[in-house]
């Protein structure tokens, strides 16, 4: 079973990706034998409020049992707390997902405290994403740099209670991560090495690993690929492409590791 949990729908300005709808994005994990996603919307990345891109997300997904969606609040705006419960209220959301670089704001503001507890009282999961495209391929006159390593670890020995899933770090990023907090997990989408388990290893146990593959602006299919490392013993293969992603997305907010 392959769980993807850095999926989206929508269309990207800055790619020649071709827009999908549910359908066409369910063949095309499919055709990487992808068996489900945790799908987060694309248009709420520009727009100046996420929840037009949230709704029409939930009503893309609707009905759709191998779709669990992961809609996006913005908490640097005065109205979060209704996003977050309007989100919240909507069948099947889990988690939530943050853009802090693209919504312009830092992990470190104070107002993180309030929507922290928020998260709480509503048993909603975190998603942190610290990049949706590598820095080197992006369009010029987007000057949007990956969320700070030393942002991330400032959030998490704040929240020492939440454990968040911070998708789109790097090898070295996620390592440096790990060498100052514990209270996260991370995906591979962007973890590009021929030797990822022996560099992890030690490091960032696959207890804390998940399987994303950043559809559709990066192939499913390569992304699956990882996973057939010869240095994944079968334990950790099961618990970076599913196992990992069930415990967090079918449990309470609270760590239960």
């Amino acid at each position: 079973m392959l769980f993807d949990v850095n999926c989206y729908l929508g269309a990207w300005p800055f790619s020649l990706v071709p827009e999908m709808n549910a359908e066409q994005l369910a063949r095309h994990l499919d055709r990487a034998g992808v068996d489900c996603a945790a799908v987060s919307p694309l248009g709420a990345v520009f727009q100046p409020e996420p929840m037009p891109a949230n709704r029409a997300l939930f009503a893309a997904l609707r009905g759709k049992r191998r779709f669990i969606p992961l809609p996006v609040v913005n908490p640097a705006l005065a109205n979060w707390k209704e996003q977050l419960e309007e989100c919240a209220a909507a069948p099947g959301v889990r988690a939530v997902r943050l853009y802090p670089n693209y919504h312009d704001y830092r992990l470190t503001r104070r107002t993180l405290l309030p929507f922290v507890d928020a998260l709480e009282h509503h048993r909603l999961r975190l998603v942190i994403t610290a990049r949706i495209e590598d820095e080197r391929h992006r369009y010029f006159a987007l000057r949007i740099k990956g969320v700070p390593v030393a942002d991330l670890t400032a959030f998490l020995k704040a929240n020492p209670r939440t454990v968040p899933l911070v998708t789109g770090l790097s090898v070295t990023e996620a390592i440096q991560l790990a060498s100052g907090t514990e209270n996260f997990l991370a995906d591979i989408s962007y973890q590009e090495n021929i030797e990822l388990a022996a560099m992890l290893r030690g490091k960032l146990s696959s207890s804390r690993l998940m399987f994303g593959t950043l559809t559709p602006l990066v192939s499913a299919a390569a992304q699956s690929g990882k996973l057939c490392a010869p240095d994944f013993s079968a334990a950790e293969r099961r618990r970076i492409a599913s196992t990992n992603a069930v415990r967090f997305f079918s449990g309470p907010h609270a760590d239960r590791r």
